[in-house]
């Protein structure tokens, strides 16, 4: 079987952690036996812009159109956009590269079987275009603000409806995301959910290293993910200062860093904040072992990854309940907020803070979750096909 992953979220070399969690369920596919794969991940460009130092586009260019990551080539192709503006179809932009690139990536008779598009839009709409386009099968992945967001604008919601028509499956990672494509007229038969899994080589459920991991726990309150508006940590740092022992370790990066940087020197808090800009995947389960908790204030959400991860090391979690953060944090694992604000957060947190959570159990009912069956629903899904 020879599947051609088609998305914008990929890690890359200059991004090692854009769009780990598609990695991260695509690399234990490959390791089922009879199955090839290759990816085409598109880069947006604007001209002017990528020759400016701070711009994002300037990062952008320095991703290399081609490279290999393990037995894996992943391609690059360029599309352009006028960031702020409409004039461009993004969905039509990115299937034009990458149909540009086709022949360059399939040299002989042999091409691919179905392409594996990940987020319904653009990605998905691109990768609708570029299966029907050669009479290819198509399975579809839906991850959140695809469905929470963009489903929600009526000029995007029709090509995705479209994408989804064609498409064999649409794989929702949480039952929420499934039952919001109902509401929007979704053959329920269309859909199916396949959540995210934790990888246990970093992230044992049990076992030695687990608890060796608890030994050193309880030093600090964590938040793990893009440093953007609808991560809401300012939620987080206000909190803070009304929790004068207490220490935060925010790990990501994004166009709020100054921002929240400067929030927190207004606040007092400086001295009790870290921010870690990148942290390498492998070397995360340290940093949730050690936290009393993990706070996550998003305002839409699929199935977070931070999430599974914080659970499946034991760390309890206190969350906004959106998305399919119901669907894995209870009330013996953690807190679920009602209300999106600093009150809410802080009293969740005075209340974590001094109750005597069951770590290890924390942990081992976590263990179902696990990427060698979510590969193995997805090869079933691919199979059939």
């Amino acid at each position: 079987m020879q599947v051609l992953t088609f998305t914008s979220l990929y890690p890359n070399k200059i991004e090692p952690r854009h769009g780990i969690f598609v990695k991260n369920r695509m690399t234990y596919f490959d390791n089922i036996e009879g199955t090839s794969r290759k990816v085409i991940a598109p880069v947006q460009y604007f001209p002017l812009l990528g020759y400016l130092p701070n711009s994002k586009f300037h990062k952008l260019n320095q991703i290399p159109q081609q490279e290999q990551q393990g037995d894996i080539p992943l391609y690059h192709p360029r599309y352009l956009t006028i960031p702020g503006t409409n004039i461009i179809n993004v969905a039509d932009a990115m299937t034009q590269a990458a149909h540009k690139i086709l022949p360059e990536i399939y040299t002989g008779p042999d091409d691919f079987d179905l392409i594996d598009g990940h987020y319904l839009y653009p990605d998905g709409v691109a990768a609708y275009k570029l299966a029907k386009q050669h009479n290819k099968p198509l399975i579809l992945t839906a991850r959140g603000s695809d469905v929470n967001f963009w489903m929600e604008q009526e000029s995007h919601k029709d090509s995705i409806l479209q994408a989804i028509d064609y498409a064999k499956k649409v794989i929702c990672v949480s039952q929420a995301l499934k039952e919001r494509l109902i509401h929007h007229g979704v053959d329920e038969k269309k859909i199916m959910v396949i959540m995210n899994g934790v990888d246990k080589s970093f992230f044992p459920t049990h076992g030695s290293n687990h608890n060796d991991a608890a030994d050193n726990r309880e030093e600090y309150l964590l938040t793990i993910g893009n440093l953007i508006p609808l991560k809401g940590h300012e939620y987080i740092l206000h909190s803070l200062a009304k929790l004068p022992e207490e220490r935060l370790v925010i790990i990501g990066s994004g166009e709020l860093d100054q921002p929240l940087r400067t929030l927190s020197k207004q606040l007092g808090i400086a001295q009790r904040v870290s921010f870690l800009p990148h942290i390498p995947h492998q070397d995360l389960p340290a940093y949730y072992a050690a936290a009393k908790c993990t706070i996550l204030m998003s305002s839409m959400e699929g199935m977070p990854n931070v999430v599974l991860e914080s659970l499946a090391s034991g760390t309890p979690v206190i969350a906004t309940n959106v998305g399919g953060i119901p669907e894995v944090v209870t009330q013996k694992n953690g807190i679920l907020l009602t209300d999106r604000t600093e009150e809410a957060l802080t009293i969740a947190l005075k209340s974590a803070l001094t109750h005597d959570w069951d770590r290890q159990q924390i942990s081992q009912d976590m263990a179902h979750l696990d990427w060698t069956e979510t590969a193995r629903k997805l090869h079933q899904v691919f199979s059939k096909a």
